[in-house]
């Protein structure tokens, strides 16, 4: 063989090896993407008990009851309710590989205002079923289950959302598809799946969005189409036109790009509201801005859940 050939064949071996290992690393980056294992879950609440979400509960003085629900494709999830004092609910969403005890301070505080609460482990989250994460495709079903059962056990109810990065993003797209929500905040939410995704990666695995993040994509479509309209925030934002909506954006935010938040503030209608802060992180508004998120959000819901037969919200 001569040498020139032998250097083809050297050079198209280390292209061949290149690809595999570029494909291999975005296929086990797509599957560490959109499963989340039960076994993996539980696990942890085993060996860090203090992580479960009633421990969460407890160290902030709230005693939801735990409530099952079955989605309309036939998940069963746990929840966690605390009903209304004043006639207005809020259903809380974690975000994402997290669970409903995310939400536990948040849920302290809206109960301390009169309103009621539910806080949903979403499907393949927490202590409910499933090991698959579709971005919303299949937990707005999560979502529905949850107002379902407020709508029922409290009748006449005024209805809210609040949700924090990819929960945040869930709550923009079920606002936009049921007339029962009143109200939405959304802190720390992403425009598009595919936005989000060339942040995350780089911020969680240190790999460049390109090519990475196209590959990613290709592996998903069996289980999910993350460039779907119906789970793009940016997209439904056209729906939310005449519905009160509040989002909270860090400037300092590395898991989900800042612009993308500006950009569903301007997507939004004149009902829209943006509240942005340059030194803050990911979902950080709560914690580094309590007082101020405390008036921020109760005022919010206050004004945008309520009715002339309804008491006022202490």
């Amino acid at each position: 063989m001569s040498t020139s050939l032998w250097s083809l064949w050297i050079s198209s071996a280390l292209i061949g090896i290149a690809v595999a290992v570029v494909l291999g690393i975005s296929y086990k980056n797509t599957r560490e993407l959109l499963f989340n294992p039960p076994e993996i879950r539980a696990l942890r609440y085993q060996e860090e008990p203090e992580k479960h979400p009633l421990y969460k509960f407890k160290l902030n003085d709230l005693s939801p009851r735990r409530v099952e629900l079955t989605t309309a494709d036939k998940f069963n999830l746990v929840a966690w309710h605390v009903p209304s004092t004043s006639g207005a609910s809020v259903i809380l969403l974690h975000g994402y590989k997290s669970d409903s005890g995310e939400m536990a301070s948040i849920a302290a505080m809206l109960v301390r205002h009169g309103f009621g609460v539910i806080i949903p482990d979403l499907r393949a989250h927490g202590d409910s079923e499933g090991e698959l994460i579709t971005f919303g495709s299949h937990e707005l079903y999560d979502i529905q289950a949850a107002a379902d059962f407020v709508a029922l056990a409290e009748p006449q109810i005024r209805l809210g959302l609040l949700g924090n990065s990819m929960g945040g993003a869930l709550a923009l797209c079920y606002a936009a598809r049921d007339a029962r929500i009143e109200a939405v905040v959304a802190q720390s939410p992403y425009a598009s799946v595919r936005h989000s995704l060339r942040q995350g990666i780089k911020y969680f695995t240190g790999l460049p969005p390109f090519p990475f993040v196209p590959l990613i994509r290709m592996f998903s479509l069996p289980y999910v189409d993350l460039d779907a309209a119906h789970i793009s925030p940016l997209l439904m934002m056209e729906k939310l036109q005449h519905k009160p909506a509040l989002i909270l954006m860090g400037g300092a935010d590395q898991v989900v790009n800042p612009q993308g938040a500006q950009q569903l503030y301007e997507a939004g209608g004149a009902a829209t509201q943006y509240w942005f802060e340059t030194e803050l992180g990911h979902v950080a508004f709560h914690t580094n801005m309590a007082a101020e998120f405390e008036r921020r959000i109760v005022e919010f819901f206050k004004v945008n859940m309520r009715s002339e037969s309804q008491q006022d919200i202490p």
